[in-house]
Order: C-alpha cells, then sequence, then structure tokens
C-alpha cells in the first residue's frame, strides 16, 4: 500500500545498486511503495542489476526509467517525433535515437508508425524521451534485425498494464503454449500493449484472443484454454 517501506536498498543487490519502477520511490536508504498493487524483482537486468516495481491495475501509464514501451507516433519533425504511449502527455523520439543512425541514414517514420522503444529519460512534469538504441545490442537498425524500432505489419493491442509485464516473463504460459502451435513475432510494452505478427490473420486473431483470455484466467486454466482456441482454428480451415 502507498506509504509502505519496502526493503533497505543496499540489501537488494550486490552491488547495492537498484533500479526502481513504477509505483515506488526512493526515501533515504529505503524504497517506498506511492501505488497500491503487488510488488515484484528482477534480478540481472543487463545494465543494471537489480530493478523493482510494483504491479498495479492503473489505467494510464506512468513512464518509468527502461521501460520497454509500444507507441504510436502522432506528430513528426526535422529533429523528432511525438509518440503517443498511453501516458499523460506524449514522448518524444529523437530522429537519431536508433542504432546505426545518421543524419543521412536514419528511419523516416510516418505519422501512425508502430514503434517499439525504451525510455531513457523519465523526469517529473518534463515529457518523456525514447530512445530505439538497445544497451545489449548493437544490431543497426538497417539490418531489419534490431531489438528496437518500427514495426511493420502486425497487430497491435491493449492489455491492463499490470498484465502487460507478466507477459514478458520468459515462463509466461500464454506466449509459450501459443509458440509451441503456431509461429508468430510478439513484442510486448510495459504501458499495455502488445503487438504480434503471423502468418494469417486467422493466426493472429487466435493469439490475440487467447492473449486477452489469460489475462482473467489461472495458470493451470491457459493451457486447456489455449488448446480450444487452437483445435478451432484447425477445424475452422
Amino acid at each position: 500500500m502507498p506509504g509502505d517501506r519496502i526493503k533497505d536498498v543496499s540489501l537488494l543487490s550486490a552491488n547495492g545498486l537498484v533500479q526502481i519502477g513504477t509505483g515506488l520511490t526512493q526515501s533515504g536508504d529505503e524504497i517506498v511503495a506511492v501505488q497500491p498493487g503487488v510488488i515484484h524483482w528482477m534480478t540481472k537486468v543487463p545494465g543494471v542489476g537489480t530493478r523493482a516495481w510494483v504491479d498495479c491495475n492503473q489505467k494510464r501509464y506512468a513512464p518509468c526509467l527502461e521501460d520497454m514501451v509500444l507507441g504510436i507516433v502522432t506528430d513528426k519533425h526535422a529533429d523528432d517525433y511525438k509518440i503517443d504511449i498511453r501516458s499523460s502527455c506524449g514522448a518524444i523520439l529523437p530522429a537519431l535515437s536508433f542504432e546505426g543512425a545518421t543524419k543521412r541514414s536514419r528511419p523516416r517514420l510516418n505519422i501512425g508508425a508502430t514503434v517499439y522503444a525504451r525510455v531513457c529519460q523519465a523526469i517529473r512534469d518534463c515529457e518523456p524521451e525514447l530512445t530505439c538504441v538497445c544497451l545489449t545490442s548493437k544490431k543497426g537498425w538497417m539490418t531489419g534485425q534490431a531489438i528496437f524500432g518500427e514495426l511493420e505489419g502486425g497487430h497491435m493491442f491493449d492489455v491492463g498494464i499490470g498484465y502487460s509485464r507478466s507477459l514478458l516473463d520468459p515462463n509466461c504460459p500464454v506466449i509459450n503454449l501459443l509458440g509451441k502451435h503456431i509461429p508468430f513475432e510478439v513484442a510486448v510494452g510495459v504501458n499495455g500493449r502488445v503487438w504480434v505478427k503471423s502468418a494469417s490473420i486467422k493466426d493472429t486473431i487466435l493469439i490475440v484472443n487467447a492473449v486477452k483470455n489469460a489475462e482473467h484466467l489461472q495458470s493451470s486454466q491457459v493451457a486447456e484454454m489455449v488448446t480450444q482456441l487452437v483445435r478451432f482454428n484447425a477445424s475452422d480451415t
């Protein structure tokens, strides 16, 4: 609950460094909750170490440093783009914030384009700033293999903000089960957006329905739900 003191920061990681995410703030040597919800810890985060956040089913996304988000281009200028990330104000994406981008060779995003990015600046009362440069991969935007950047084709849909973080778990039941039956690409933003791309519209609809349904099911029920959807999809071909 808001005001609860969580733990001494120095006890959370070997080097005493902790990145604080949504729902938490630092007060002296302690972490204090500012939103109601369930606290989660993640260790061995590349470039960070330990990360902490609170899962809270809020309707509006509150940007936090190093969050991965899915955005929509709403405006463009010579030096940057305005991106809708479901927060109280739009985010700024500099035009050169892509791996390997130069003034002559850089992505040209159109209004309405879907972008996968990370939050590199989140200061209170200021517009958040995004970047498509990855800390762990140096693959240039022109290779088509960069982790962040424009997502072409596919379908993007909204889920609960608290639920979206669970979809990033390597052991997420619904994503892993779907992958056993259908080949597809997926990008998850912790701002409550999911982008999927598969070989057919029918498969995409199945994936969207499965992910949305799993939000309200127990882990033990997800397998049966996915099996039923896959069986129905196969019988309808």
